[in-house]
């Protein structure tokens, strides 16, 4: 029953530690196409919340971790001109 539990566990983190970084890298995509229009922060953080609340309707409501983590990524992507640093990687 370990040994099941352990490969469950292992599988399950890969795959959300793999569906993490596929969402790093797609709000960094789209914060570097409105950076590069000169879309301000503020209105691409909202959009970033507008589809978040949008993507929660019909399943569970995403954590407020999440909501936080995906404004970080948004600011330090559009200070950064839309790269993700060293910094945001492991965050």
């Amino acid at each position: 029953m370990l040994a099941e539990l352990t490969v469950v566990l292992s599988d399950k983190v890969e795959a959300a530690v793999e569906a993490r970084l596929a969402l790093r890298d797609a709000v960094c995509a789209y914060v570097a196409v409105e950076h590069a229009r000169g879309i301000p922060l503020a209105a691409v953080v909202q959009a970033v919340k507008k589809i978040l609340s949008a993507a929660e309707e019909g399943v569970a409501k995403a954590t407020d971790a999440l909501a936080i983590q995906l404004v970080n990524w948004c600011v330090e992507f559009h200070r950064t001109g839309g790269g993700p640093s060293t910094a945001v990687l492991f965050s």
